[in-house]
């Protein structure tokens, strides 16, 4: 008997085999596992984009540094007519990576992300692009997913540090094959799509997967407590904000609008743990350098929203726009905390920002806002950043005296990973960074 317990323990230890419950397959020496949810724009994905395509520059909005990349550099006198020279590259498939690449490819995007009046190939190297009015936060354009040079019927060949290895499939995923080895960066790169994001995180903490992002607020507690050192949370350029119309002239209403929200109730409850409460306003990933005060309007005062809708003698506000749970909360929260109808009387909009290009001019593109059209101006038709955060600082201060809109949430996305997972970094502009990511035994 005891001889056949030792040789049944032996042969346990020579193949591996494990009792537990959650034992998964050993990982693929240089393969990484990632958890996804359904990509709808693979090439406009920022994490997968930045894998398979190198950008033409890296832009940090909070310090206006450009850093060159598929571009050599990307200049202006006027911040009207950009020149932006090409370093030479080349597509997966061996085709040339020219000027008439980028230039075809902006053409071919149906809403432009910047109001450019023409944009030219001069030579194979060397694209011009020409603005409809002085536009600084050009550099967050050529940084964007938006300036990649995507090929109509080949969106997913580029000419980035990974190529693709087997065509994507929407409901399970595919993979990405680095082009060039890299020592003990991840070779190759398992997308898998799930429904449910849970189960991934499940599969992390098993062992089962390597790395998932932006799993719901079900797992956001435990993300801190299974993974203590294994976490990251990154702001997004998304957010959310309430647009006050010309029929709500008065501050003290708007005041008392903008008080009445919890904001942190709401981004940990109907909101999933998938944002946090404002509190200036421009998002974290596009702000320009250090903010100049705090933002009253984005805390929670129910005395105070109270005593300014007396003084406003406001009894009711229409909200309109915006997602259905979104304006749900949105309304829950100014019945509950201020007692207003929210279905008559002046017209409060919820409006989002999507964060196509990282600058704080997304956020006012297509807003009327005169009294901060003159601070806006500057800030587009000046090429120094100190300059530029100065009137981006003004810009918020008005916005903040006035109200014409308050802010409410902003994005943010979070991934947890395996043990063996090593160099992770996630920023506003890449998400998670697969490229960077080493892989341990």
């Amino acid at each position: 008997m005891r001889v056949t317990t030792i040789l049944l323990a032996a042969a346990l230890m020579i193949t591996g085999c494990s009792s537990g419950p959650d034992a998964g397959p050993r990982p693929e020496p240089g393969v990484l596992t990632v958890g996804v949810g359904e990509v709808e724009n693979l090439p406009r994905n920022r994490m997968v984009a930045h894998a398979l395509y190198t950008p033409l520059i890296d832009y940090d909005p909070a310090t206006g540094k450009i850093t060159p990349r598929a571009a050599e550099s990307a200049t202006s006198t006027d911040q009207i007519t950009w020149t932006i020279k090409l370093r030479p590259g080349q597509y997966h498939d061996g085709t040339k990576v020219t000027a008439t690449s980028y230039v075809d490819a902006w053409a071919a995007v149906v809403e432009k992300p910047i109001p450019y009046k023409n944009a030219a190939a001069v030579d194979d190297s060397t694209i011009q692009l020409v603005m409809e009015r002085p536009a600084s936060y050009v550099p967050a354009f050529l940084a964007s997913v938006w300036a990649l040079p995507v090929r109509p019927g080949k969106p997913l060949d580029g000419n980035g540090p990974f190529k693709l290895g087997q065509p994507w499939d929407q409901r399970k995923g595919g993979r990405l094959i680095r082009a060039n080895p890299v020592g003990a960066k991840a070779q190759r790169i398992d997308l898998k799509v799930y429904p449910d994001l849970a189960v991934a995180f499940d599969e992390v903490k098993a062992g089962k997967l390597d790395l998932v992002v932006d799993f719901p607020g079900s797992r956001h507690a435990s993300m801190h407590q299974d993974f203590p050192a294994r976490n990251v949370v990154w702001p997004k350029p998304d957010a959310s904000y309430l647009l006050f119309g010309p029929d709500m002239p008065d501050p003290a209403a708007r005041y008392a609008i903008a008080l009445s929200i919890n904001r942190k109730a709401v981004a940990e409850g109907p909101l999933d743990n998938q944002y946090d409460p404002a509190t200036r306003l421009f998002t974290p990933a596009v702000a320009p350098g250090e903010r100049s005060g705090s933002c009253r309007a984005c805390t929670f005062d129910q005395a105070a929203a109270k005593s300014l809708r007396t003084q406003a003698d406001l009894g009711a506000a229409r909200f309109t726009n915006g997602g259905d749970g979104e304006l749900r909360a949105v309304t829950g929260q100014v019945q509950a905390n201020l007692g207003l109808k929210t279905d008559t009387g002046p017209a409060v909009a919820l409006h989002r920002a999507h964060g196509g290009i990282d600058s704080p001019h997304e956020l006012f593109d297509g807003l009327d806002l005169p009294s901060i059209r003159p601070f806006l101006d500057a800030a587009a038709a000046s090429g120094d950043p100190v300059v530029q955060a100065e009137n981006y600082r003004l810009v918020e201060n008005e916005v903040l005296r006035e109200l014409p809109l308050v802010p409410l949430w902003t994005r943010h996305g979070h991934a947890v990973w395996a043990e063996r997972v090593r160099d992770v970094v996630a920023t506003a502009a890449h998400d998670v960074d697969l490229t960077a990511i080493t892989l341990g035994s």
